[in-house]
């Protein structure tokens, strides 16, 4: 008797703690789900200011870059600066290169270097939109959209190269 009380003891035991393993499971699984909701939606915002600001900062500088006072200059730099440092500051969580082997470094593909082609596209054609302002307006929409699509796509990140699963490191970077 004695005996079929521990049993039952430890089957309920058992049984709760398989039911707790399993609401807790699930709890976790809600939890991570609404913190990717929260980063993907904080790293969205990021990267459309950090693009907005620097569509603007080359606009300013398209028209009126040599004429420009130096208190502005010096006040769009420290904004742009501020707005990098804060990017960089959330992005800096993981490591790029985290990878099961550190020596097998990943590849950048045509992805990646039309990325790179956007986002310094604009010292080409900034001597042809001097003066002007419509046409530069659009140019730099047109540009600031596309700097923001580098960033947000993950253009740029080359932790989801030469993988068989294509997954980032973390949803952060």
């Amino acid at each position: 008797m004695i005996l079929s009380k521990v049993e039952n003891n430890e089957k309920s035991k058992a049984k709760g703690t398989a039911t707790m393993d399993e609401s807790v499971h699930e709890a976790l699984a809600f939890n991570e789900e609404v913190e990717k909701e929260q980063s993907d939606r904080r790293r969205t915002a990021l990267n459309a200011l950090f693009a907005a600001a620097l569509a603007v900062l080359w606009f300013v500088l398209i028209q009126w870059g040599n004429g420009m006072p130096w208190w502005l200059s010096l006040g769009l730099v420290v904004v742009c600066a501020g707005v990098g440092l804060w990017v960089g500051a959330k992005k800096s969580d993981v490591r790029a290169g985290y990878r099961q082997n550190p020596f097998e470094q990943p590849q950048p593909d045509k992805k990646y270097y039309f990325g790179i082609i956007l986002i310094f596209i604009p010292t080409f054609f900034q001597t042809f939109l001097e003066g002007h302002m419509v046409i530069a307006a659009v140019a730099s929409t047109l540009w600031g959209l596309a700097v923001f699509w580098v960033f947000n796509s993950g253009a740029m990140d080359l932790s989801t190269r030469d993988h068989e699963s294509n997954k980032r490191a973390s949803g952060d970077e």
